[in-house]
């Protein structure tokens, strides 16, 4: 039995649209192709192609610097590729970032902690550790929180990620 379920790739682009994101900046994600599709598509919010991780952190962070309300679409690989960034862009600078990342390899029908996986198992704990405030969705009945965990990005100026369990469909 699957522990996560795919979640349409509108849904997701309709929280983007909720809480008011002007870019979306990623390192194209073959796992939330269909996000990246419907964007695109949309012409809702810019969408910025980058080389890095650290690079989408870093024009997230310039927008939010310009007032702009920016997403860094990723993989959960992009989070451990670019920790450096991520400590310093959120601990020595306070910049809000707002990060949707899928659990790339994941084994649907195990939790995270436990996949064989070290990429999908130490996630969680690399943003506790990190101190960046997470949430899981699992499936489209989670999708609200989306929208309410980059909502308070924005309002708290802090960041958070959201890590989708299944790929987008």
């Amino acid at each position: 039995m699957a522990t996560a379920v795919s979640i349409p790739g509108t849904t997701v682009v309709d929280a983007l649209e909720r809480v008011a994101a002007t870019h979306v900046v990623t390192v194209p994600d073959t796992n939330q192709a269909t996000v990246l599709e419907r964007l695109d598509a949309s012409g809702q919010a810019s969408v910025l192609r980058a080389a890095t991780e650290d690079d989408v952190l870093g024009i997230c962070a310039g927008l939010w610097l310009a007032g702009q309300r920016p997403i860094a679409l990723i993989q959960q690989l992009g989070i451990f590729a670019s920790v450096n960034a991520l400590r310093g862009l959120v601990h020595d600078l306070s910049v809000p970032l707002a990060i949707l990342a899928s659990l790339y390899g994941r084994d649907v029908g195990l939790p995270p902690e436990e996949s064989l996986k070290s990429s999908v198992r130490l996630c969680i704990p690399l943003l506790d550790a990190l101190e960046v405030r997470w949430v899981l969705v699992e499936s489209p009945a989670d999708s609200e929180r989306i929208a309410e965990t980059f909502a308070w990005v924005f309002e708290e100026h802090r960041a958070a990620a959201v890590l989708l369990g299944a790929p987008t469909s």
